[in-house]
């Protein structure tokens, strides 16, 4: 049974000329027997290996589909602000091409919505290979609840959605990985209604992602600035 919504999903790419055509073709046909009504916002920043073109591909089969050419990589936060802003429909949703969750799960958080606002994500099964990934990720995840003063379970899990309204009005600022703790914080400190539910992250199977091993001290220090300038407001 498809929702009587409406969605957006909001694509971020860079250099994924392996994923394109095949998980926006996945993910569409998904959308397409799953809400009233979809589109699906790609933001192409910039990628030096064939992807905006391939984007543009994807945008000339699919009406639902259109590209936002960022005109250079100035960050994830960035891609997926600017998607969040041309969201037209009644929710909102970012999927990245690796498709890191069962796209099902979009539907089952959608399902909540009336009761929620919002409804977040936390990791059931976690079928990453590297003990070291679980580990860093367990920090992160501690270290930026604890200076944040969030409740949250996975701040960076993937699956997050939203009332289009609520993701709209959230004063973001980041243009980088910290850009999914941000919402989470403006989320909780404005008392919007969100729940939680178990969503498995599925591995990679296809290039290689753009999250390099620092990413995390990155995150941390942008949140370091990020909570010293709430203080100081």
């Amino acid at each position: 049974m498809s929702s009587p919504l409406s969605i957006s999903i909001v694509i971020p790419v860079y250099n994924e000329a392996a994923l394109v055509a095949e998980s926006c073709e996945t993910i569409a046909r998904f959308l397409r027997g799953s809400f009233r009504g979809y589109e699906v916002i790609i933001v192409e920043s910039g990628s030096t290996d064939g992807s905006g073109e391939l984007c543009d591909e994807v945008a000339r089969k699919h009406p639902e589909a259109r590209v936002i050419h960022e005109g250079a990589r100035n960050g994830f936060g960035s891609a997926v602000k600017l998607g969040f802003a041309a969201a037209k429909n009644d929710l909102v949703a970012m999927v990245t091409l690796d498709l890191p969750f069962p796209l099902g799960s979009i539907a089952e958080a959608a399902a909540l919505i009336g009761p929620y606002d919002a409804v977040l994500s936390y990791r059931s099964v976690d079928h990453r290979k590297s003990r070291f990934r679980k580990v860093q990720s367990w920090v992160f995840n501690t270290s930026l609840r604890k200076a944040l003063g969030l409740t949250t379970k996975h701040l960076n899990s993937a699956l997050k959605l939203y009332r289009r309204e609520v993701i709209q009005s959230l004063p973001l600022t980041s243009r980088g990985w910290f850009i999914d703790t941000e919402i989470i914080y403006w989320l909780e400190r404005r008392g919007v209604h969100t729940t939680q539910i178990p969503v498995p992250l599925i591995e990679r199977r296809v290039g290689e992602s753009s999250t390099g091993l620092m990413a995390p001290v990155h995150i941390l220090r942008e949140a370091w600035r990020f909570n010293r300038s709430q203080r100081g407001s």
